[in-house]
């Protein structure tokens, strides 16, 4: 009885507090982000985020493969709520089908589990993004949040060393719609303003949302983007952005918080200061292992299956490794 009561009261107590949150703060004005630090201090903290990538100067380092359970689990419930400044999404899953991560840069043992994930985007095709690579800003970025085991809850993992992980996804415009973001974006309309939620029809797995090369990332110590702008984060930014046609962004575009289009809710980049920014550098073995034969981890065989990993490809650039092919499961 406890259980099903909490499955139904928890996304309500999210899109609350999300609601809430959103009141005291905002993109402009005397609430936007030049003025967050004289409300939440950690704002004006020396490990915030975004950042500005630049390629030349990040550090290779190779960085054990990801183990991902439950990302092709198909939740209960896809939740989505206007919150006044972004589209926030909640899933409900069943107790041992709640995704999760380790491994990578994540440097503990622990599975980091799946919280929320929430975007930011712009205006039009050249701002958007948050974390910047050479500059260069894409339309839209995705931020999934999860949520280190070594602690109960989210607000309990705030500010602790390693509490929290964002995975981020940038935005790029193709002719074609998406079909994992077809429903999705059409149920946007239903959002249109501050406050109002809506379920999706057709639930997805969380896979399905995401970027399918899932070896080729920067990783850099950084914080929330957001008030309490909480610092401690671990940030993955994977470099092979997720195409969507711009017929779905527009839909993002269409949403409104107090009176006026929600657009350009994006933090400006923030000093790098002495933090040092990775890119991942696939062993031998990953870089060549064939991709039909690596297993994608379902929770209740875990116990016996290996970590996700991909194959690489070699492209000509700067002499470096950029990564490319996944297996296809997304």
């Amino acid at each position: 009885m406890w259980s099903q009561l909490q499955s139904v009261l928890w996304p309500l107590i999210l899109t609350f507090a999300a609601v809430t949150l959103a009141q005291d703060f905002g993109y402009g004005g005397k609430h936007g982000p030049e003025h967050w630090g004289d409300d939440y201090k950690k704002c004006s903290g020396k490990f915030q985020s975004p950042i500005n990538i630049n390629v030349l100067n990040v550090k290779y380092k190779t960085y054990m493969p990801f183990t991902y359970e439950n990302f092709d689990a198909t939740p209960k419930r896809v939740h989505l709520t206007n919150n006044g400044h972004t589209v926030l999404v909640t899933m409900d899953f069943d107790k041992n089908k709640m995704p999760r991560v380790k491994g990578g840069p994540l440097e503990r043992k622990t599975f980091y589990q799946f919280e929320q994930f929430h975007f930011h985007w712009g205006e039009n095709d050249t701002v958007g993004s948050e974390d910047l690579i050479d500059n260069h800003a894409y339309p839209a970025e995705l931020h999934v949040v999860m949520r280190s085991l070594d602690y109960p809850d989210f607000q309990s993992a705030l500010n602790k060393d390693h509490g929290l992980t964002v995975f981020a996804f940038f935005f790029t415009i193709m002719a074609e719609d998406n079909p994992n973001y077809a429903e999705f974006a059409e149920m946007l309309g239903s959002i249109d303003r501050k406050g109002k939620s809506v379920d999706l029809p057709n639930p997805l797995p969380l896979q399905k949302f995401l970027g399918t090369n899932l070896e080729g990332y920067y990783t850099y110590k950084g914080s929330l983007t957001t008030p309490p702008c909480a610092e401690e984060v671990v940030w993955v930014d994977f470099s092979e952005p997720i195409a969507i046609s711009e017929y779905q962004l527009s839909h993002f575009r269409l949403l409104t918080a107090n009176d006026d289009h929600l657009k350009n809710n994006f933090r400006p980049t923030q000093p790098l200061n002495d933090r040092i920014v990775y890119r991942n550098q696939p062993s031998e073995d990953d870089l060549f292992m064939p991709w039909s034969s690596i297993p994608f981890v379902d929770a209740d065989n875990a116990a016996g299956c290996l970590p996700y990993s991909v194959v690489g490809a070699i492209s000509a650039g700067i002499g470096c490794l950029l990564f490319g092919l996944s297996r296809t499961l997304f």
